[in-house]
């Protein structure tokens, strides 16, 4: 049904410079039928998903998922460089990070859900076949802590979000669905890297977990940039763990142009709506600020369809 919502959204950034996609999603609404489907995206490759699933409609639909983040791993990653994705799902950003940094690079990608890992292990299957992409190690385990076993739980939104399975301490959740599975820490996997560019990390709440299993790392800034979601009211306890560390945190929020960072400072959010916070913690500030202060969109849009050509 066409409404003034309806109408304003094609004023949205992946709408307004992406036109052609205001089509694309409407052809698709009109027609996908089956659980599948494949979406060419912006950078080249193609990602296979369930546009009946959360993450999968909205890269049906718009073409790609949280703008923000795909815009800030885009300028950030470094060609030839180690990337890991902390919660790699289906492997969206495993594949911006992967076109970006190129087959000079390694991506280190973690995702425990068996479900989950295996159309992430399908999609990058199709992207190493191209031999254009980063080198992928792939690890069906949740980075944390300590090295050892966790149960991962999926209540009922996990049907229609493949991305809300959680880490949970051990105790029988009534009505959620309960798998074992190893968890490890990025100390102990990583302890033969020097360096790491960029770290994503979403992880359903157990963001801090991951960075005290890093602890050696963060303490020799041996990671560059740390992209990571939080829900809690800043400062939270991700936030002043990093600072401990040496660590500027900048709120990364959207504005029509592109990518606004906020030193210090959380980015605006609906609380009804969202968007889900997401914040950016880096030991190179001036180097952050030199890669995301230009206007417009570089891993998609105008500028991405010039550079393609």
């Amino acid at each position: 049904m066409l409404t003034w919502a309806s109408v304003l959204r094609v004023f949205a950034p992946v709408y307004f410079f992406r036109p052609q996609q205001v089509f694309t999603r409407f052809w698709r609404e009109l027609t996908w039928k089956s659980a599948t489907m494949t979406v060419r995206l912006p950078w080249g490759l193609s990602i296979t998903i369930d546009p009946n699933e959360a993450i999968g409609y909205n890269i049906a639909t718009r073409g790609l998922y949280e703008t923000v983040v795909t815009e800030a791993l885009w300028r950030l990653a470094s060609k030839d460089e180690v990337a890991v994705d902390a919660g790699a799902n289906i492997g969206y950003t495993a594949s911006v990070l992967g076109a970006k940094i190129g087959s000079g690079g390694r991506i280190l990608c973690f995702e425990p859900h068996p479900q989950v890992f295996s159309s992430l292990r399908s999609n990058v299957a199709a992207w190493e076949s191209s031999g254009r992409c980063a080198k992928f190690e792939l690890h069906q385990k949740a980075l944390g802590s300590q090295d050892g076993k966790a149960v991962l739980h999926t209540g009922e939104w996990f049907a229609t979000n493949k991305g809300t399975a959680w880490i949970g301490s051990g105790e029988k959740v009534n009505g959620h669905a309960e798998l074992p599975i190893e968890i490890i820490r990025l100390d102990t996997i990583a302890k033969d890297l020097r360096k790491i560019g960029v770290l994503k990390i979403d992880v359903e709440g157990a963001e801090l977990d991951v960075l005290r299993g890093m602890s050696r790392l963060l303490a020799e800034h041996s990671v560059r940039d740390i992209i990571f979601e939080e829900t809690g009211a800043f400062p939270a306890s991700t936030h002043q763990y990093l600072k401990t560390m040496g660590y500027s945190i900048f709120g990364l929020e959207e504005s029509f142009w592109g990518v606004r960072l906020l030193a210090d400072a959380p980015p605006w959010r609906d609380p009804q709506t969202g968007p889900i916070p997401n914040y950016l913690a880096t030991c190179d500030p001036d180097r952050a600020l030199r890669l995301l202060k230009p206007p417009f969109w570089h891993s998609f849009g105008w500028l991405k369809f010039l550079a393609n050509i």
